[in-house]
């Protein structure tokens, strides 16, 4: 059946709009990921044309830089570095983290980054942290559940960090953030609405991330990729290097 809410067709341009308006509440993320690593670009590099090792003890400067990113942005559960080998001279891996905890104040993600351990939080298995390893690109995984939490849907977004001295680049690692769905949506909820049909934001891996119809819920996964049929009479891309599709008007088939 159906899912049309009503006989009206958006036009070309309303679509595009719509699309837009998401890539710009998307790219404002990235923006304040981007702010936060260049805090850590401009530490690294000014420690290493002195010639002094960077360690992990130098970070503690850098907490207000993810602090303000957190003050600023309600959507952020939590926000941090997450650092390739060889970043810090006494720690192989690091992992500079910080959620909210229900006050003002933000606590330390304590996490087993030792890689013989079990328990490894192994995150060069990650799909977030390889894209940035890989091909030094932004991704966004989910929405998945936070475990910690339990019941909220969080999308993780990394952004590559990366440091430019006498000619050459180094990677030092990831700016990061889990947001949380329900505080994301706010930003681009009004743009769906816009849109007198179903319209659904779906991920690389068909999971819904937000629509304007009750009947598609954020996390469900679609039974194919939009444009992948005829499922649906509309498919845009809203993001190319994300793979964010906005799919419009389910057909009669759907």
């Amino acid at each position: 059946m159906s899912r049309l809410r009503s006989g009206q067709q958006p036009s070309a341009a309303a679509i595009d709009h719509c699309a837009g308006a998401i890539a710009d509440a998307t790219d404002a993320v990235f923006t304040a990921l981007s702010t936060m690593g260049v805090a850590l670009e401009q530490a690294w590099s000014s420690a290493s044309d002195r010639l002094e090792p960077y360690e992990t003890a130098d970070l503690a400067d850098l907490q207000h830089a993810v602090f303000d990113t957190l003050d600023r942005n309600p959507a952020f559960e939590s926000a941090g570095y997450v650092l390739t080998e060889g970043t810090l001279r006494d720690r192989r891996r690091h992992l500079d983290w910080w959620h909210r905890n229900g006050t003002d104040a933000y606590e330390f993600l304590v996490l087993n980054l030792d890689v013989d351990a079990p328990d490894c939080y192994d995150y060069y298995s990650m799909e977030w942290f390889r894209a940035a390893v890989d091909d030094a690109r932004r991704f966004v995984s989910g929405p998945l559940i936070d475990l910690p939490c339990a019941d909220v849907y969080i999308m993780t977004f990394s952004s590559p960090i990366v440091a430019h001295r006498h000619g050459t680049q180094r990677l030092l690692g990831v700016a990061g953030a889990d947001v949380a769905v329900s505080r994301f949506e706010p930003h681009i909820m009004p743009a769906l609405r816009e849109v007198p049909i179903e319209a659904v934001l779906v991920n690389r891996e068909r999971r819904v991330i937000a629509s304007n119809d009750a009947a598609y819920t954020t996390g469900e996964k679609l039974p194919s990729l939009p444009g992948d049929d005829n499922s649906w009479q509309t498919v845009v891309p809203v993001t190319d290097d994300l793979g964010w599709l906005l799919a419009v008007g389910a057909s009669s088939a759907s």
